[in-house]
């Protein structure tokens, strides 16, 4: 049975939410933050995205419009402060996954929503890019250092290849494009991580390592 839209939305950005707000409180805890800091940067880094996406489609922030949404993300930043009390440490292993899944979430929840909005091939694409990336921007602004995406990260390019295939899949069924769009998104985040995949650096030496997203 093939689920609607809107539903596949909410659960993306759930599991978005929760994987994003332990990004921002690891962040916030190696910039040193006390308590209140690491959840404010837990909570902000994982609904910018959705709130920059729902602003550009003239509606109520979902943050805002449904509570359990700051919970989600409230929550998963207290357990993060919670482990980091504990010195428990999460292995960085898991930590890669759970950020690949949740960018790959966020990039189908926002590609879903400029489809239910009316919106052509590039807001598709640019939605999801702006969901996946939006709430990491602002955390790096915050940890006062140039944003990942703008320099090292592939995340953009991952979420903008998820926001392709959501598009190109969704006619066929939304339930199948949106798991194709994740699984796209995080494969190619994976990627990017494992074999230190980025954008060229013009004017830098890039020696004999490749560079090819």
């Amino acid at each position: 049975m093939d689920f609607s839209a809107s539903e596949i939305i909410g659960i993306l950005d759930r599991v978005g939410l929760v994987a994003f707000a332990f990004s921002g409180v690891e962040v916030g805890a190696r910039r040193r933050l006390d308590v209140f800091g690491l959840l404010v940067m837990g909570v902000v880094t994982a609904t910018g995205g959705g709130v920059m996406r729902d602003v550009i489609l003239g509606r109520l922030p979902l943050v805002l419009d449904k509570p359990d949404y700051l919970l989600w993300a409230a929550g998963g930043s207290v357990l993060g402060i919670v482990l980091l009390w504990r010195r428990r440490t999460v292995p960085r292993v898991l930590l890669a996954i759970a950020d690949s899944a949740g960018l790959g979430a966020f990039a189908a929840a926002g590609a879903l929503a400029a489809l239910g909005a009316g919106l052509a091939v590039p807001g598709v694409i640019l939605l999801a890019v702006l969901t996946a990336t939006g709430g990491g921007i602002i955390r790096d602004l915050m940890a006062d250092r140039v944003p990942l995406v703008l320099r090292s990260e592939v995340n953009a390019t991952a979420a903008a290849l998820g926001g392709l295939c959501l598009w190109l899949a969704e006619p066929v069924s939304t339930g199948g494009a949106a798991l194709l769009a994740v699984g796209v998104t995080a494969l190619v985040r994976v990627a990017g991580l494992a074999f230190d995949l980025h954008l060229p650096h013009p004017g830098r030496d890039e020696g004999h390592q490749g560079r090819l997203l």
